[in-house]
């Protein structure tokens, strides 16, 4: 029997919805926690169950939304600069990206996610950054570059931001408002090469709604957790899934 308030979403089956809906929510709490992760997560679950042509693009969608809400939860403790540096060069990631992404096979996407989300996993807490102007813009350039093909390059910015010793707060936030200026490149992006927004609408507000009261939780959770024991648990969960979609793509 179909559920009412469900019927309108005809994208993905209403099993399939209710997985994405709870995936969404909980891999935002997840981003609340740890500061990176839950981007990468949601991508991986979601390859599970919209097709490699829309899939970058939608989670692109839910991501704007989620991390639009991590931005207001964090709003007063973001480093402008930083943001409006990494910005400036994003724009020249997103303007060479559109010229390949169109041209690449869906099993290579694919194979591109698989392989970052298990990166994501393993990446060293810390990677040496300088924050000098020049770089972080071409940190923004070639991480946006990126994120046209593997989806989620949240865990590689966390890492260099943690350089920077950032309260809890600010590192959340300032990653947020990095990533959430990502998606918005990225959609728009995708959006001239032909992708659809509306017809995904539905779907993607009923994950940003459940994103955002992930995000809600995990902020009233943050310092109640063990950190350490949860960064190590979401490593094997991402890790399970890029494997499991690295099996798919070669049985596909």
């Amino acid at each position: 029997m179909s559920l009412p308030l469900l019927v309108w979403v005809d994208q993905v089956s209403q099993q399939d919805l209710i997985l994405l809906v709870f995936a969404s929510a909980i891999t935002s709490l997840i981003s609340a926690l740890a500061g990176f992760g839950g981007g990468a997560l949601l991508l991986g679950v979601m390859a599970s169950f919209i097709s490699p042509a829309s899939l970058i693009a939608v989670h692109g969608l839910v991501q704007l939304g989620s991390n639009a809400s991590r931005v207001y939860v964090f709003r007063h403790m973001i480093n402008f600069r930083f943001v409006k540096l990494f910005m400036v060069g994003a724009v020249v990631g997103v303007l060479l990206a559109t010229v390949v992404v169109s041209q690449l096979p869906e099993k290579v996407l694919l194979t591109f996610i698989a392989l970052f989300v298990l990166l994501s996993a393993w990446l060293p807490a810390r990677i040496p950054f300088k924050e000098t102007k020049l770089q972080i813009a071409g940190l923004g350039a070639l991480l946006t570059f990126l994120s046209l093909f593997v989806g989620a390059t949240g865990p590689l910015l966390a890492a260099v931001l943690r350089t920077f010793d950032y309260a809890k707060a600010a590192f959340v936030g300032t990653l947020a408002f990095c990533i959430l200026g990502q998606n918005i490149l990225k959609v728009t992006a995708f959006s001239r090469l032909g992708f659809n927004i509306t017809d995904w609408l539905p779907l993607v507000m009923l994950m940003i709604v459940a994103g955002f009261f992930g995000t809600w939780m995990g902020a009233r959770l943050l310092g109640k957790i063990h950190e350490h024991h949860f960064k190590n648990l979401l490593k094997w969960v991402m890790t399970a899934i890029a494997i499991n979609l690295l099996i798919s793509v070669i049985f596909r």
